[in-house]
């Protein structure tokens, strides 16, 4: 049913929220909806954000979604941006639906963009940022050529996503060395002497040191401290870095999110009394949204069955989960996941309710490779524990290797050198390589990781360079 007005979408979004917030304790926002062309959609979701900057990666995802688009291989339904006040996408061609469903899904998505500390740090202001930013990359690719500009954007994109993301955390700061008066020391006075030079040495190395404790954010690093950079080179690199900052949290919160969203609009619709044939195409579309993803992670699947299974345990607990959690039993199920959605992230969510029940709902499983063949693969485990140990990095740190500036004056000639231990995401050498060469470019001198194995603290090299070739060693660079 496409016949509708604009009239009409308006009503059902008086509708839906006035459900969400009367029955269901939500919380939201306004909500901004656009009526726009496919096109508009899928160009948006490419870019992650209306009017971003050209670029030739948003480029290729267009192709590519907007294609499977027009010969029918999927559709997007939903678009909604975490700005203030929230905007979201309506597809003209959908039914009504379809467009029901949509505006109650977004209802979900605004209670945890206004509620969740974990996206207190978002910047909802920045869509005037990315018009400006939009606008000054213009400008670099008629000065500077779009090639080069568009070479050094992908550079900026290789590392961006090495950013702190643990917001509401902050690292002690590096004490130095002292010697600690002992009771005894004036009948040690060699040993007492060699300790006191000893600790002079490591303070002195401390003071010299740069940067002085190890830093994650190897975007903003580049940026501040890098000597070669030209004007519109840095100002590049704040836009990317900044950009990146906006999508990080809400990375971290994806999970959830999508659970809050389609748990939203299974429960507005129930209570919207659809006609048969509407609620029908509502079930065929709310199927199509949780079906599971061989091979892969359903977020709406998955989240939507960790919220019902908080649900189930706030109303009906076994006598484990009353002895588990103390609101067992005794909150309304409703209140205990707005409760949740307020304060975890995807992590503390899998830590806490990925239990082998849902695991079992969500059709979850561990597999790996078969050594034989490794285009195939076998399920290793169906155990709760095992696919928890799988999912937790992917959604902390988004699979990616953790890695740190430890140098930036590597073997005093100015180089960078970067450190990660591989305790459970190791560095692929193709992929290790090749991001060395861009950092390098950024930085504008040779780049070495050392990486080192958690086990055997065995460490292998990685170094790019500036005109793009590397290597890698067993031993550390001379």
């Amino acid at each position: 049913m496409t016949n509708y007005t604009v009239a009409d979408l308006q009503r059902v979004d008086e509708r839906c929220r006035e459900i969400a917030v009367a029955e269901l304790g939500l919380d939201v926002p306004e909500v901004v909806y656009h009526l726009v062309r496919p096109e508009e959609v899928y160009f948006a979701a490419a870019n992650g954000l209306p009017a971003r900057y050209s670029s030739a990666r948003w480029g290729a995802q267009f192709d590519a979604e907007y294609g499977r688009y027009q010969r029918g291989q999927s559709r997007v339904y939903e678009l909604i941006f975490n700005t203030r006040p929230v905007h979201a996408y309506l597809m003209e061609g959908n039914s009504l639906v379809a467009q029901t469903l949509v505006i109650a899904h977004c209802l979900g998505h605004g209670f945890v963009f206004e509620t969740n500390g974990w996206l207190g740090a978002v910047d909802r202001a920045i869509m005037p940022r990315v018009l400006s930013a939009a606008e000054r990359i213009a400008d670099y690719m008629a000065a500077h050529g779009r090639d080069r500009v568009e070479d050094f954007l992908d550079a900026c994109h290789a590392i961006a996503v090495h950013q702190p993301q643990a917001h509401l955390i902050r690292k002690a700061a590096v004490s130095a060395p002292e010697h600690r008066l002992g009771r005894y020391d004036a009948l040690f006075p060699v040993e007492v002497a060699a300790d006191r030079r000893r600790i002079a040495a490591e303070r002195e190395t401390l003071r010299r040191r740069f940067p002085r404790e190890p830093q994650e954010d190897l975007l903003g690093f580049i940026e501040h401290h890098a000597r070669a950079l030209e004007d519109w080179q840095r100002d590049v690199i704040s836009i990317v870095h900044s950009e990146q900052s906006y999508f990080l949290p809400q990375m971290r919160t994806n999970i959830l999110n999508e659970g809050a969203a389609v748990l939203a609009h299974q429960e507005i619709c129930q209570r919207l009394f659809l006609p048969a044939d509407q609620y029908w195409e509502y079930e065929q579309l709310n199927a199509g949204v949780l079906q599971p993803r061989p091979g892969g992670v359903n977020p709406y699947n998955l989240g939507i069955n960790i919220l019902r299974e908080i649900m189930r345990i706030a109303a009906e607990p076994d006598d484990e989960e009353r002895e588990r959690w103390s609101w067992a039993g005794n909150v309304d199920p409703y209140e205990q996941v707005r409760n949740v959605l307020r304060d975890y992230d995807d992590e503390a969510l899998l830590r806490e309710f990925l239990t082998p029940k849902v695991c079992m709902l969500a059709r979850l499983y561990a597999f790996d490779r078969d050594q034989q063949d490794q285009r195939k693969i076998r399920v290793s485990s169906r155990e709760a524990d095992a696919i928890r140990d799988i999912l937790i990095p992917r959604h902390s740190s988004f699979g990616i290797p953790h890695i740190e500036i430890v140098d930036a004056d590597f073997r005093g000639r100015g180089e960078l050198l970067l450190e990660h231990r591989d305790e459970s995401i190791g560095l692929d050498r193709e992929y290790a390589l090749g991001t060395l060469t861009q950092v390098a470019m950024l930085w504008g001198k040779p780049c070495t990781v050392k990486t080192i194995k958690g086990v055997t603290d065995k460490a292998i090299w990685f170094t790019g360079h500036p005109d793009g070739h590397s290597e890698h060693s067993a031993h550390e660079p001379a």
